[in-house]
């Protein structure tokens, strides 16, 4: 097989411009004649030498931004993938001049990469490092550094220094990893696609010389590979794109975060202080870039912990995302998770934010930064110097290889080489790849975790092809600038006219004898109560290096009160009074202490207890999957449960709680005693594991004084009238469940009340799907309560309900008598006004309020003394979105008149409708789609209407989301309005909340938990909601109590339960361990 079609077979794993004068931007793209820099790299493509020989042909060369020459200016150098590499000297007012072949500079390499500087040698000037990729293609040289002779030329001497790898080099970052005061050195490979390289997730513990990433550590000068005794990977399936250098646990010492392209893992190196790393991606992250190309690490939410961003290829543009490549399909995605044991990857740029317990929640889609098409560097900076982070990403690629239709032609000649000969189907094949131009990207960074696209007002729309990206104050202005090194044109050199209006701080430093600059260093900023930190690593973005300065931008032009400088040895030297707007020049001196390095300082609330109470039990899901079934489904049905209830079950004066279970599983039964909780052996549930508990409550229905178990049944597989679908009613002294008739649903709630005031309680049942009909409403219904005896009714009033998920028995109007407020998916929240036992639907809301309701909880969020109604939803994290004059669109109908019925979404962009899914997706449930679309390019673009038919959309019945965020109904005297939550709460689906006073203050607090994962992997996963405590007021306060266990877990429910006299947190999740949680406040109460 030849290597072209090898990567047409295995791709399944893969991944020049002009100012125009007329616009005015922000940023200045100064021509080659403005700056005197003429360097161009240059790629010629030939028969043996393109992408289908070499997948990273693209990928650009190096650059590297410092003052080598030390006038005080930072210098540039690029390195060019097939020519010499070059070296510019500042010399004032963005006008640079070529250093001279004397320099000595120019490379050997036949194939150059990454570029950093860095002061090797500690001689205090600033050296050259260059990677190459060597030993394939015909690619000779090797890694090379250019040591700083301080007249002008420099001297290669990589062998002197052990620095001559022979490896696939990516890039290169030096830090002191063992804070012994001299610099280590990170070298970053990449491999190739072969058939060693794809397999299980274990290929990466056995070493390639090649495509091993290398941990060298500076010995008096000489610098030694220790990756191996220090535990960093060097398999043969590393395809190492970006390196990010922070203290990310900040205990002092740098830890490290390696991005790989394809199916390998992200690698997350937490540094343990003894010469080695521990990899712990899978403990601190619930999923990572599934090509994850460049990186940057900075603190972006002003709270003292570096966040990190790494990319990836996702396209924003309509027509390009519809015909490239992206995420795998759910069969694939569990396969590569459980047979070959690799990590949860997803197309599309993430964003990390730091916790203090180490963990990471990921908020890209819902900052906006998710999808910035071929993206390389990532760097992070305020550049309008507003207190906040911005973003600059460079991107493009001359041709795209993950076009859908590049990648179908190709597996079809794999197949049948013999057709032509390989040069022209080569030729065939390159001419197949559309432009991947693109502009960079830019966004200005904001206090509440948003970043909003400044692109065309601050540097325009141009399409560039942009690689290696570096930052530097290049004129001294007191803001920095930016040089990318694009492909087939000159540098592109960003002079930044943001300045007018913001404030400053420069810190040029001056460290130990061995660490000349200073790298490792970290720097916080106090000012008028804002915090503001800094690490100094200038190894950032993607085969780049930026100068070593720190800067931070300022809200304030007032005094700082206060610098800190940590010193990389772990000694803080303080200057108080800083003014604002200018740069400081500081050296180390004696005046330092040692600084401590806290991880936390937050409020220990909880502490799980679950082991030590007796609680252990597990949900199991069960292996049904919706998608095979449906394949259009937004999202599973199968996974509601399990459903949890507490009660006095048999009457003895303590109260007992039910967990249920999926099908074929047993549920739980707990008494809850004075010091823990014990399971009770009960053979009326072991002998009803057919059912799938989603919905359960206690009540006593007879009036005897005993409470039974109405257990709700769903799961969304069994269907029509299986007794499987039928609800229960169990009582302690029986032997059998009680089985309702002519209640076949799939229940999402049981609530009951004494709706007709005559001295029982009935039972609302809220259904929530009609298996293998989604969109066809569901009816929901009352359990009406005669002697004891449930009878089904269906009053007008819930005909048309929709797809239930909760409801209350609530006085929303406050007249004395309990109505029922119900919520659900696809719908608004339903009021209905209770009279003389029967029901009135009305409308105290007043607006289009149709979301993806998860739940619904009465309580005084702003503390004003009466009861609002806080609304769970889907959250703002994701790729749905909806808006009221732009909502999201569902089309249910039988489009392919097959007999069954299929759910088409659509989502504006721009005020057009288009299909939310690619056409892979909804082909496989429209065949005739393919009929229709021969080619990816022909679907690429289209409208909805275009695709489904205007008729076919028209006669389909229309469900619509016009809010996606949770948050609560505000009541205002009987009358409610919408007030979304922050963006704390929006990062994933809330899907239970409790009330109490878990601080002991004498009024309750609001905990609330969700996630979830029942998506296919166009979206992602859901993961990222710790467990949010809102404060009640006027303007309610978010606490994050950290040592909740709910990161990456799918709660369904949370509990307050009592042992003994003393309250404790239970949470159940989907598929998971139930936790038990000690209320700390309440630590001493009897």
């Amino acid at each position: 097989m030849t290597k072209w079609a090898l990567l047409a077979g295995l791709f399944v794993f893969w991944s020049c411009a002009e100012q125009d004068q007329k616009q005015q931007t922000a940023f200045s793209l100064l021509s080659a004649e403005q700056t005197g820099i003429s360097f161009e790299n240059t790629l010629v493509e030939r028969d043996s030498l393109n992408i289908l020989d070499y997948l990273y042909f693209y990928n650009g060369g190096g650059l590297a931004v410092g003052d080598v020459n030390a006038d005080g200016l930072p210098d540039v150098y690029a390195t060019a993938n097939m020519g010499p590499n070059k070296l510019y000297y500042n010399k004032g007012g963005f006008h640079f001049e070529e250093a001279p072949a004397s320099a000595g500079v120019a490379g050997n390499s036949s194939w150059n990469t990454g570029a950093v500087m860095a002061d090797v040698n500690a001689d205090g000037l600033l050296d050259i490092y260059v990677c190459a990729v060597v030993g394939i293609n015909g690619f000779t040289g090797g890694h090379e550094l250019f040591i700083n002779q301080g007249d002008g030329t420099f001297k290669e001497e990589a062998a002197a220094y052990g620095l001559d790898a022979q490896t696939y080099g990516t890039s290169a970052a030096f830090l002191d990893y063992d804070l012994d005061g001299d610099l280590d050195v990170y070298l970053l490979n990449h491999a190739v696609h072969t058939q060693g390289s794809f397999g299980r997730s274990s290929l990466r513990e056995k070493r390639n010389e090649k495509t091993g990433d290398r941990l060298m550590r500076n010995d008096n000068g000489v610098f030694t590979d220790v990756s191996e005794e220090a535990g960093i990977f060097g398999g043969i399936s590393s395809y190492g794109l970006g390196v990010a250098v922070a203290d990310f646990n900040l205990d002092g010492y740098p830890d490290l975060y390696i991005g790989n392209d394809f199916h390998e893992d992200d690698y997350y190196y937490l540094n343990n202080g003894d010469g080695t790393f521990s990899e712990q991606l899978r403990d601190a992250f619930g999923h990572v870039s599934r090509f994850s190309m460049g990186n940057d690490a900075a603190d972006i939410n002003n709270d003292g912990r570096p966040d990190l961003i790494t990319l990836d290829m996702l396209p924003e543009d309509e027509t390009v995302v519809k015909a490239s490549e992206g995420d795998e399909n759910f069969q694939t995605q569990r396969m590569r998770l459980l047979q070959y044991g690799y990590h949860y990857q997803f197309s599309r740029n993430m964003l990390f934010l730091n916790q203090p317990d180490g963990s990471f929640i990921e908020t890209a889609l819902m900052s906006g930064v998710a999808a910035t098409d071929w993206s390389w560097a990532a760097l992070f900076h305020d550049f309008d110097q507003d207190g906040y982070q911005d973003l600059w990403i460079s991107n493009g690629i001359p041709k795209r290889p993950n076009d859908l239709d590049f990648i179908r032609f190709l597996s079809a000649q794999a197949i049948d080489e013999s057709r032509e000969s390989k040069k022209l189907v080569d030729q065939k094949a390159l001419d197949m790849m559309p432009s991947g131009a693109v502009s960079n990207k830019v966004f200005r960074g904001s206090a509440s975790m948003q970043f909003t696209d400044q692109t065309q007002a601050w540097i325009g729309q141009d399409a560039q092809i942009a690689g290696a990206t570096a930052l530097a104050d290049l004129d001294g202005d007191g803001d920095m600038d930016v040089i990318s090194n694009a492909l087939n044109a000159p540098l592109l050199v960003y002079r930044n006219d943001l300045d007018a209006n913001g404030n400053y701080l420069q810190l040029e430093l001056k460290g130990s004898a061995a660490n000349p600059f200073a790298i490792g260093a970290k720097t916080y900023v106090y000012q008028q109560g804002k915090t503001y930190y800094k690490e100094l690593y200038t190894a950032r973005g993607f085969q780049s290096s930026s100068e070593p300065l720190i800067e931070f931008g300022l809200q304030d032009s007032s005094a700082i009160d206060s610098l800190v400088i940590v010193w990389p040895e772990g000694e803080a030297q303080v200057l108080k009074a800083v003014k604002p707007n200018q740069r400081l020049r500081i050296n180390k001196n004696d005046e330092t202490q040692q600084w401590t390095f806290s991880k936390s300082n937050h409020t220990t609330l909880f502490r799980e207890a679950s082991s030590e109470l007796g609680l252990d039990y597990t949900h199991k899901e069960d292996n049904y999957l919706d998608f095979n079934r449906q394949k259009l489904l937004p999202y599973r049905l199968s996974d509601r449960g399990p459903a949890v209830a507490v009660g006095d079950w048999n009457n003895d004066g303590q109260q007992e709680l039910f967990i249920g279970s999926s099908k074929f599983e047993e549920p739980a039964l707990f008494e809850l005693g004075e010091r823990g909780m014990t399971k009770l052996e009960t053979p009326l549930l072991a002998q009803d594991k057919v059912y799938e508990e989603v919905a359960a409550a206690f009540a006593d229905l007879d009036g005897d004084g005993t409470e039974e178990l109405i257990l709700g049944a769903a799961g969304a597989d069994f269907s029509g009238q299986a007794p499987a679908l039928l609800e229960r009613v169990l009582t302690a002294d029986s032997e059998q469940s009680s089985v309702l008739e002519q209640t076949y649903s799939n229940a999402s709630v049981v609530a009951p009340f004494d709706f007709d005031n005559d001295g029982d309680l009935d039972v609302f049942v809220g259904d929530y799907a009609v298996t293998n009909d989604f969109g066809k409403q569901p009816e929901s219904y009352l359990l009406v309560n005669e002697g004891g005896a449930l009878k089904r009714s269906v009053p007008a009033a819930f005909s048309s309900l929709g797809m239930v998920t909760d409801a209350i028995w609530h006085d929303f109007d406050q007249d004395g008598q309990k109505d029922l407020i119900v919520v659900g998916e696809w719908m608004a929240p339903v009021f209905l006004k209770v009279q003389a036992g029967s029901f009135t639907q009305v409308d105290p809301v007043k607006f289009n309020l149709n979301g993806l309701w998860q739940f619904i909880l009465p309580f005084d969020i702003d503390a004003d003394g009466d009861l609002d109604l806080v609304l769970g939803n889907w959250g703002l994290n994701a790729k749905f979105k909806a808006s009221e004059s732009e909502p999201l669109l569902m089309y249910y109908a039988d489009f392919d008149n097959n007999g069954a019925t299929e759910t088409v979404l659509a989502q504006s962009r721009a005020g057009t409708y288009y299909p939310l899914l690619p056409l892979d997706e909804l082909a496989g449930q429209m065949v005739s789609l393919k009929k229709k679309f021969p080619n990816f390019a022909d679907f690429a673009g289209k409208s909805i209407e275009a695709v489904m038919g205007r008729d076919a959309l028209e006669s389909a019945k229309r469900f619509e989301v016009h809010q996606l965020a949770s948050g609560y109904l505000r009541n205002d005297s009987g009358s409610y309005k919408f007030i979304p939550f922050g963006m704390q709460l929006q990062l994933a689906p809330l899907k239970d909340a409790v009330a109490f006073d878990f601080l002991n203050r004498g009024d309750d607090q609001l905990l609330l938990g969700g996630n979830y994962d029942g998506v296919i992997p166009f979206h992602g996963r859901y993961d990222s909601q710790p467990g949010t405590l809102i404060l009640p007021g006027a303007d309610p306060q978010i606490i994050w109590p950290q040592e909740l266990q709910f990161l990456r877990k799918s709660l369904r429910h949370l509990e307050l339960i009592k042992l003994g006299n003393k309250p404790y947190l239970l949470a159940v999740f989907n598929n998971d361990k139930t936790q038990i949680y000690e209320i700390r406040s309440y630590d001493k109460t009897n």
